[in-house]
Order: C-alpha cells, then structure tokens, then sequence
C-alpha cells in the first residue's frame, strides 16, 4: 500500500442532504467530486471507486443516515478494493455516520468498500477536504451476542407454475416443532422459538426461467415478501425471514442476519441455518499439518468441526459447541464454564444432555484457559453423545479456541468464530474426505495439550459418573506456567 497519512476526521457543518429520502437507489459505483448518492440496500458490501485524490491532495468520505450498521473502509492506491483484515483505514462508529479523510494521497484511485447490513445511507466524497460533512458516533464494539432470549420466524413458502413446495404445511409445522424443541434444550430452557407461516407466494412463472437468473430470483422474492409488508432486511427485533421454495438452480439453504434461503426442508438443516440467521458462522477447525496449531502455516478450515450444529452435524441436530452457545443470552454463564488461573484438577461434566429443566449436570459443563499472551480464549467441553462421525468424544475433551486467526468483517455477524483442535493431526486419509481427520479431534485421558504461548499445560486423567447422562464427567490436570 502506498504511504500516505490518514485521519479520521470531524464535521465542519457542510450539510449533509438525506439522499434517499428524495432519490431511488443509485445504480453508480463513482462517486463524483460533492455529489451525495443513495447507497442501495446491503446485507454485505457495497463499493465505490472516487477519481482524482491525488491532484486534490486529499480526500473526505462521509456516510449518513438510514437504518442498520455499516463499516466505511477506503484505500488509495495498489491493492484494489479494501479487504477483511488488510490495512485500510476504517472508521467503525455505531449506525451509519461513517468519516474517512485520506491526506497526501499519491494514486489517482480511491477505493471505498461499505460493509455491513444497512439501508438508506447517504455516501459523499469531497476531494481537498480535510475533514467530513459530520461527526461519528460511538465506537462500535461489533457484535458480542444475540440479545434476545427468543425469535420468531416469519416463513414465506414460494411455488412456480411447475415447481410446487416440496415442503407441506402440515410438515412445516411438525419439522418447526422439532426446531422449537432443539432450541429448548440446546438453551437449557432459556430460549424460545416461534414461527408464523405466512400465505404462499405463487409464482407464476417456471422455476427453469431463476435457474439460469439467480440474481433475478433473489431480486424476486425481496420484492414479493416486501409487497407482504416485511422487509427481508430489517423484519424487526428478534424476527428472521425464511424464503421456503425449491431449490432454484443449485443453490444451498444459506442464511446471514437476518433471513434464510430454505431449499433443503428438514429441521437440521433448519436449525443450522437459523443459527447463521443470528449471527453465527460455521463451526470451523485449526488446520495446521502435523501440528496442533501454530505451525507458522496455519489456516481455518470450514465446516471444520464434524461434531457441532454449526459445523458438519446439523442433519442429525448434533449439540452446539460451548462456545457458540455462550453466543446467545444466557445460554451459558461464567460459572458453567469459569476461567481457571490456578493449576489443579477440574471436573466438568457432560454439556449435551440438557432439557428445558436446565444442563441437569450437577456441577461444571465446561473450563476456559487463556493463552500465555493473552489473546486466545479455550473452550474445553465434554461430550458424550454417540456422533455419526466418531463414538470416541466421551474418551478425551473437545477444545475449540476462540480470538484465533479472526478477520470477521460483516457486522451483523458475531466478532468471533469458533475453531476446534484437532488433538491427532494427520491421523486420517484426507483423500475421501478431508474433514475426516477431525473426527477424533478429542485430548484423550492420558494425553497432554500443552498452549504455544506458554500459559498452560492440560491433561484429561479420568472420567466417571453414568455414562451417556448428565452426570458422566471427565477430569482434567491444568498445569499454569
């Protein structure tokens, strides 16, 4: 990246037209010197380019108005557009008010990335100004959790003149039932699912015409669910949208805050994509060669934990990971899971045998360790439950670690995301299936795990308690250093 100096900057009273309150949506991605646009709706990212910085010698972007949370983000010069996790400026302010001011730029092109879920915002880049058009807000501290303790699901079943819901209402119901009680006991009884299902969209058009024009499908249904009376992008506080219709092209059930593409019509596929809805990401792994992690080569591997609803276990509605449920409002609470800062031997006891009663464990379900420097998190839990994938997890402990290679960029979705150790790398063929290896990802009972940056050493010494209950537990040595 070219060097310049880059500030944030304050308002000098220009005003600031509301532009969507008198304009449609604009369709360009310049912004011209002074003249304010109508940014179109997002659930991602909208991009600009603005011409002419470097002869200006400096440039202001100022974002406004409108609903939701947007990240501005610029750079001028190499390295095209911003990128999660690259070294362009951001300015991060709660809502929409956004300022970015790039001084002494050396390159002609300055590019600006919006990222977030908004709408109605109001963008302006004043070229030779040194500071914006108004004043952010409050930093945001991105998202720290779901806030609610309950949702509702507003469900539109679509159909096409060919193509009927392969998904009945009375299957709607049953499979939403078996979602709602998922939900109980994954919460422990502190969340609750409710759903309406709203009269049936027809399309009066084939299927075939969406299969080749997704962006025309998707263009669709936004319109038809708005002509409902919801918006798909702001449905309301604890509300999701799920668009139920067969699957067009190939397209997979998807879902990001705060509504869901159903294709695939069964409960896990249902749960897991509500979780997304909320603000979750998958359940993914530390994939790190022959090494447990920080190898020097690291990388995130997705869908990486076989044994959780996030990652590979939503077709047979597997337990969330400990960490994912401490997501959600009062799912889990710190002395479920406490921090431990002194060495000694833990019991904690089996975590996926909950009901609307509560965890029924008769003491702790889990232990979190912090790394030697301080900025990791790791999540030990136990699980005793047969998995498809492996039988094995009631043997050893499950860890995933938590603040680990992260460069979340969308707001709406949680700062952090979950990542599982995998306790024996390389211990499988990885030519049928790569995420094989994590199966027997567990730290058996006699093994040791000991943190890269020095803050601990753990190991599993025994288990006990009836197995396959609540009450079956494992013990764990925590050596502090």
């Amino acid at each position: 990246m070219e060097d310049y100096t880059v500030v944030i900057g304050t308002s000098d009273n220009t005003q600031m037209p509301d532009m969507c309150a008198t304009q449609a949506p604009s369709d360009a991605r310049t912004l011209v010197n002074g003249v304010p646009l109508c940014v179109p709706t997002s659930s991602q990212f909208v991009s600009f380019s603005v011409p002419g910085a470097d002869s200006a010698g400096s440039v202001a972007i100022t974002t406004s108005y409108g609903l939701g949370n947007l990240t501005l983000e610029a750079r001028n010069g190499e390295g095209g557009y911003p990128k999660p996790g690259d070294d362009s400026i951001r300015s991060k302010h709660i809502g929409n008010t956004e300022c970015v001011v790039i001084t002494n730029p050396t390159k002609y092109w300055t590019n600006v990335t919006l990222r977030g879920l908004f709408k109605g915002a109001t963008i302006v880049a004043d070229l030779g100004k040194t500071s914006c058009r108004t004043q952010p807000g409050q930093p945001d501290p991105g998202n720290t959790g779901y806030p609610y303790s309950h949702v509702n699901v507003l469900i539109f079943p679509f159909s096409f003149s060919d193509s009927a819901l392969p998904w009945s209402n009375a299957q709607i119901e049953a499979d939403m039932q078996a979602v709602k009680n998922y939900y109980t006991e994954q919460s422990y009884g502190r969340f609750n699912v409710t759903w309406e299902v709203k009269p049936e969209i027809y399309i009066n058009e084939p299927k075939s015409k969406y299969d080749s024009d997704t962006r025309s499908w998707h263009k669709l249904y936004e319109q038809r669910i708005a002509q409902a009376g919801v918006d798909l992008n702001f449905p309301g506080e604890a509300t999701l949208v799920m668009v139920a219709a067969p699957q067009v092209s190939n397209i997979n059930s998807q879902a990001g805050p705060p509504y869901i593409q159903l294709y695939h019509h069964t409960p896990g596929t249902i749960a897991h994509e509500m979780g997304h809805a909320m603000g979750l990401r998958h359940s993914m792994s530390v994939e790190g060669g022959n090494q447990i992690i920080n190898s020097g080569s690291d990388t995130i591997r997705n869908y990486g934990n076989p044994h959780a609803m996030m990652g590979m276990g939503a077709h047979t509605l597997e337990e969330y990971n400990l960490m994912y449920k401490s997501y959600f409002k009062g799912w889990v609470n710190d002395a479920d899971a406490p921090v431990i800062t002194i060495s000694g031997t833990y019991r904690i006891y089996a975590f996926d045998h909950g009901t609307a009663s509560g965890t029924n464990a008769p003491g702790n379900i889990g232990l979190r360790l912090k790394s030697g420097n301080g900025d990791y998190t790791y999540w030990l839990e136990y699980r005793t439950t047969n998995n498809r994938y492996n039988n094995n997890t009631k043997n050893g402990v499950l860890v995933n670690i938590q603040g680990y290679m992260e460069n979340e960029s969308l707001p709406s979705f949680w700062n952090h995301r979950s990542a599982l150790l995998d306790m024996t790398p390389n211990s499988k063929d990885n030519s049928r299936w790569e995420i094989e290896d994590e199966t027997d990802a567990e730290l058996a009972i006699g093994k040791s795990f000991t943190d890269p940056w020095n803050g601990f050493r753990i190991t599993p010494v025994a288990k006990g308690g009836t197995e396959d209950t609540a009450n079956a537990w494992i013990e764990v040595r925590v050596e502090k250093f």
